[in-house]
């Protein structure tokens, strides 16, 4: 699970859904920028909130503990991301993945939209820019919410 924006995105959007997949028995490895860009999260700052996380929540507290959600930095300092150039550990943690969640703009649409997966991909945005929204054919503000099967563009 890529993660874009820290705030309301990641407590209201990213770990819900985390702690919905890690209620179905899911290992959740959540992907977040090494180093700062825009206000997007780093992993060192949403390690730092692990505690509260898990003081605020038993199911998220729980697949900490049992290391079933874990943050991983994702080697990137941009609020894009190619994905051949990941961390060396998102890379080792994410051999094993069934399922790929980009989220935010850059990482999900504008780098991502058309990448072919070996597993299934989710991608989640909404659009920011006017260019990106008549390339896609859609309106500045428009939502992004794609499910890929594996292997399709």
């Amino acid at each position: 699970m890529f993660v874009d924006n820290s705030g309301a995105d990641i407590l209201l959007g990213m770990l819900p859904l985390a702690r919905e997949l890690l209620r179905q028995g899911t290992i959740v490895i959540i992907a977040a920028n090494t180093l700062p860009a825009i206000n997007d999260i780093t992993a060192a700052e949403l390690e730092q909130l692990l505690p509260q996380i898990c003081a605020a929540d038993s199911v998220l507290c729980k697949g900490v503990s049992e290391r079933r959600l874990q943050v991983v930095p994702s080697g990137s300092g941009l609020p894009v991301i190619d994905l051949s150039k990941v961390s060396a550990e998102l890379a080792e943690a994410a051999q094993q993945a069934d399922l790929i969640i980009l989220e935010g703009m850059g990482r999900s649409i504008e780098t991502n939209l058309g990448a072919r997966f070996s597993c299934d991909a989710v991608n989640l945005g909404m659009i920011k820019h006017p260019e990106v929204a008549s390339v896609l054919g859609g309106r500045l503000y428009d939502c992004v919410c794609q499910f890929r099967p594996a292997g399709t563009p």
